[in-house]
């Protein structure tokens, strides 16, 4: 079987196209949003950690959910929120072996920092889309999401 573009067949190369788009933006809005935020002295994991904490308190295992991260991937990074007191760990109510990670008024006032660089980055892609353009990314997300959170074996 010959192939024609190093993998697979050229329906494979259009059928991959959207998908290698998407871990592309993935990657260069992580990279724009992490360079962003190089002068608040806080990583993007930092970032991540914070704001999955900031409506209600979440277990560890949430926490390294949003990051993608290993539990001492996670433990690394909220250790280093503690110490700069940005979290404290706090006994979860309904399970007494468990601790809850709350973000801390300081937290707050730091992710409020980040927010703002945040809506920067937002308002620049708002203006480099057209409403169109947004409104299709908007459908085509929401469709990938409803897709893998119902698909066979998900979590």
């Amino acid at each position: 079987m010959q192939r024609t573009e190093g993998r697979g067949s050229p329906g494979d190369a259009a059928r991959d196209r959207p998908w290698q788009a998407l871990r592309e933006a993935n990657i260069l809005l992580r990279e724009r949003f992490a360079h962003s935020l190089q002068g608040s002295d806080l990583s993007y994991s930092d970032f991540v950690a914070l704001y999955r904490c900031e409506r209600t308190s979440a277990k560890a295992s949430d926490v390294a959910r949003a990051l993608g991260l290993t539990a001492a991937g996670t433990t690394a990074v909220i250790d280093r929120l503690e110490t700069r007191r940005l979290v404290r760990r706090v006994p979860d109510p309904s399970d007494r072996r468990a601790v809850l990670i709350q973000v801390t008024s300081s937290g707050e006032r730091m992710l409020a920092e980040a927010d703002a660089v945040k809506a920067t980055i937002l308002r620049y892609l708002d203006r480099a889309m057209s409403a169109g353009e947004r409104q299709a990314l908007s459908v085509g997300l929401e469709a990938v999401l409803r897709a893998l959170r119902n698909a066979p074996g998900s979590v």
